[in-house]
């Protein structure tokens, strides 16, 4: 049975750091642009979305780069298999390929077995042209059925809850897997489509969460996750502002830009689920 843990003991971050920053990036294509009655495909749409990876990934890496920070991309399967050469760049940047299904399959419209053979396909797509298996994994929406195939398939991290701040610990029996939540302030939400949607507000907004966050990481160690898409971010007019956004928190002390997989593994290490976990355990006993 799966049961959820949180910090039972003040949460700290490497170095001293009062925040934890995770810069995740969906990254997809065309995947999510689904047939229209009798077939057909609408070319605006899916042109639009194959921008990020024929065209905004560049971009994208080059800011990351300029600003020297890691991220994590959280990669369609079938986007690392039409797209190989972007897959690859992105290790070799240094930043984290994570899951994020193979071709942005709404993972509650799945059954038990189409959705454990999506984790696997996208699993090893990855880990055969990027030289690492993915342990990291974002879904377009989860299923009931999502946390036990991660857990089974021996993932690490998921990234899929709004409901939490601070990361936490799901566990089903030995199996524990880190949910690092998200906020709902990503960059699809905020400018609402592909062709819509302002910077400048998507910018006062993001600077308006982390400002919080920041604020109350003086008392307590904050985290913070932004939600990026290539096809979204990537577009001239856009990219100022993740840019931006990007210099913005890295002028404030103590801030740690970490992918998704470090901040798992500082949780695990650091054990600030375990506590709860085994007075859990206790009272089943």
């Amino acid at each position: 049975m799966l049961s959820e843990y949180h910090a039972s003991e003040k949460v700290f971050w490497p170095d001293g750091c009062r925040m934890a920053v995770a810069l995740t990036f969906d990254f997809q294509g065309g995947e999510d642009i689904r047939p229209l009655p009798g077939g057909k495909i609408n070319h605006e749409e899916y042109t639009q979305a194959e921008y990020g990876p024929k065209t905004g990934i560049w971009r994208i890496l080059r800011i990351l780069d300029e600003a020297k920070v890691k991220a994590t991309f959280m990669t369609c399967g079938a986007i690392a298999e039409r797209y190989p050469e972007a897959a690859k760049a992105i290790v070799q940047s240094g930043h984290e390929v994570a899951g994020h299904g193979y071709h942005h399959e709404v993972a509650r419209d799945l059954s038990r077995e189409e959705e454990l053979g999506v984790i696997r396909r996208t699993t090893e797509m990855i880990k055969s042209l990027t030289g690492r298996r993915p342990i990291g994994w974002r879904s377009c929406t989860q299923s009931p059925n999502s946390l036990e195939l991660l857990l089974d398939q021996g993932y690490l991290w998921n990234s899929n809850s709004f409901a939490y701040d601070l990361p936490f610990l799901w566990s089903n029996g030995e199996q524990s897997l880190v949910e690092l939540p998200r906020q709902p302030f990503g960059d699809g939400r905020l400018y609402g489509h592909r062709d819509s949607g302002n910077p400048h507000d998507t910018l006062l907004t993001w600077r308006a969460f982390f400002d919080d966050f920041y604020q109350e990481s003086k008392t307590a160690s904050a985290f913070c996750t932004f939600q990026f898409h290539p096809y979204i971010s990537s577009r001239p007019g856009r990219a100022g502002a993740l840019r931006e956004i990007i210099r913005y928190m890295s002028q404030h002390e103590a801030v740690w830009f970490a992918t998704g997989t470090e901040v798992a593994e500082w949780w695990l290490e650091q054990g600030f689920s375990r506590a709860a976990a085994k007075r859990a355990a206790g009272r089943s006993h």
